[in-house]
């Protein structure tokens, strides 16, 4: 599955479907790896209005005594929350989820065990009324999926205790520099694509990677740069520069659909004729809106009268 998702893939796959005339006018990096990453994000604003499971992502928030604001999580698709959660022992109870204009009414000059309402306001999400931090959240957004990059090599062989890897072939982006974004890399899942961790460069040595047990640079966008190769990476997994992955998120019928949305995205750039690459993507974005159809239905009925949450302000 991988072998047909990995980006280095996708790129060939959208150089075949272009012109032979206007290829030569493309470029992989700069041109063709912007309009897959474009491909994905309008993906992505599909996905997210249609079946949105695939990208959802939780979180564990512990409290603060006292504070009410807390930031949405760095990766969160458009900054958007589906729903917020208290843990009251191994219970959660679900926080409604209110407009600012009806703050006013609920913001008191006390602090409380368990709020009950939370409204966005800009990057951050507010919990009313103020906590004690007695207990947590749980967060339920859609998880942004990393931006495509290209492969800089396959993991062939791992030595955990020395804090390197092997790669079949080390991929011409990678640099040593201490204080060089380049030096920062995901290794991420062979077949899902996944990010298992974020690594500093420390040395390469023919096809042997070593790491920084003392990273130089502590985050790379929302990402924690480690300080050891943990159990989860496998032999097949990728090395790719953060915050990055070279494996698409989306399986078919989406990964048709970034090739040829970057297709079309590239036909007009080029000047050619791109009418029938339109209507190609016109109909793979169907077949991509129609994805979620006979799946399983989990709407139901609400009940807001909760004997955890029984309203006690007018809102």
């Amino acid at each position: 599955m991988s072998a047909r998702l990995l980006v280095d893939n996708l790129i060939r796959q959208v150089r075949s479907l272009l012109d032979e005339n206007n290829s030569e006018q493309v470029n992989d990096v700069a041109d063709i790896l912007p309009a897959l990453n474009r491909a994905q994000d309008h993906a992505s604003s599909i996905l997210s209005r249609r079946y949105e499971s695939p990208m959802l992502a939780t979180q564990e928030v512990t409290l603060v005594d006292g504070q009410s604001d807390y930031p949405i999580p760095e990766d969160a698709f458009e900054q958007r929350l589906e729903k917020v959660e208290l843990k009251i022992n191994t219970l959660y109870h679900e926080l409604m989820r209110i407009d600012y204009r009806q703050v006013t009414n609920i913001e008191v000059g006390y602090t409380t065990a368990i709020p009950q309402y939370y409204c966005i306001v800009g990057n951050q999400y507010r919990i009313l009324p103020a906590p004690t931090g007695t207990y947590p959240l749980r967060l339920w957004y859609l998880q942004d999926p990393p931006p495509l990059a290209i492969s800089q090599g396959r993991i062939t062989q791992i030595n955990v205790v020395n804090n390197y890897v092997v790669v079949d072939t080390v991929g011409s982006d990678l640099e040593v520099i201490q204080d060089s974004l380049n030096s920062v890399v995901n290794i991420v899942d062979g077949q899902t694509g996944k990010i298992k961790v974020t690594l500093q460069i420390q040395s390469i040595t023919g096809q042997r990677i070593t790491f920084k047990s003392v990273p130089a640079i502590a985050y790379i966008d929302h990402l924690e740069v480690k300080d050891e190769i943990p159990d989860t990476v496998q032999k097949g997994d990728y090395i790719v520069v953060a915050p990055g992955s070279c494996i698409s998120f989306f399986k078919k019928p989406f990964s048709n659909f970034l090739i040829q949305y970057a297709v079309a995205d590239l036909q007009r750039k080029l000047g050619g004729n791109s009418e029938l690459e339109q209507r190609l993507l016109d109909e793979l974005k169907r077949d991509v809106e129609r994805s979620w159809a006979g799946r399983e239905q989990y709407l139901t009925v609400k009940n807001k009268q909760s004997k955890w949450f029984r309203p006690r302000s007018r809102v």
